[in-house]
This record gives structure tokens, sequence and C-alpha cells, in this order.
């Protein structure tokens, strides 16, 4: 007898759909960061989410009452647009907690200063709260950077 690793059809047709909600809830964030939207950036992070990162706060514990505004505020420093991209790399799902491995690429200029070029390799977790999945922590590292040398 050989040992059957495929999940059964029905719970692979869940785990399909957890996987893409995941990887939307990703793509979602980086198309958020270039629109600028606070509310939908807080309002996905559980209360008490460590966030650990080079953006917006650089390290903060998420409160959505509270990160809108300092989201908001951290893009008003910001000249023109924000470039921001995310490629996934890998989604694990283990019940209702699962991790997303993505690559982002973030460009961005400080008011009077230059544009930023930045890699980063970001591990989101996440739970599954009431058939919606939130972001329970965010770890970003800068795997290369650069400024660019024009003003």
């Amino acid at each position: 007898m050989t040992k059957h690793t495929d999940l059964p059809p029905d719970l692979a047709r869940e785990h399909r759909i957890d996987v893409a909600e995941i990887s939307w809830i990703a793509s979602k964030r980086a198309a958020a960061m270039r629109a600028r939207d606070a509310d939908w950036l807080a309002a996905r992070y559980v209360p008490g989410a460590p966030v650990i990162g080079t953006t917006p706060p650089v390290t903060r514990i998420a409160d959505a009452s509270r990160d809108a505004v300092r989201i908001w505020e951290w893009f008003e420093l910001l000249q023109g647009r924000i470039r921001w991209s995310a490629r996934i790399e890998a989604v694990e799902l283990a019940g209702d907690r699962a991790t997303c491995r993505t690559i982002e690429r973030v460009s961005y200029r400080v008011l009077r200063g230059r544009r930023v070029h930045l890699t980063l390799e970001t591990t989101i977790g996440l739970r599954r709260d009431a058939d919606r999945w939130r972001i329970t922590s965010e770890f970003a590292v800068e795997v290369s950077g650069r400024r660019d040398r024009s003003a």
C-alpha cells in the first residue's frame, strides 16, 4: 500500500480558494500602497499585530483606529508616485493560520529628497476570522536597495 498525499477533492478545492484569497490580499496590499489607501491597509490587520520592516512606520503594533492616521501621515511625506509590486513566492496553510512570502519592489520619493528603490522579502502571517483572512504579523527585510543619484 502506498502513502496517498493528495488532498480529498473538497479539501483541495478549499485549499485552492484559500491560497487564491491570501495571494489576492498580498497583491491588494501592494495596490493599496500605490493608491495610498491607508484605511484598507489598517483594516486588514488584527489589533495588536506586530509589524516589523523598512516602510511605514518601521516597527509598530497594528491598531486600525490609529494606524490609518499614521499610515496617511507617512504617505503625506512622499512626493509623486509610489511604485509597489509584490510577487508571491509561497503560501503555506495550516488550518486557520497561513503564511505568505513575497518579494516586493518598492520605489518612492521622500519630499524634497531622492527616490528610494528597495527590494524586500516580506513574510505575512494570517489568520482566518469568520471566513475572512486578516494579517496577524508582518516582517520585511531589505534584500537590496539603492538610492537614485538624481534629485
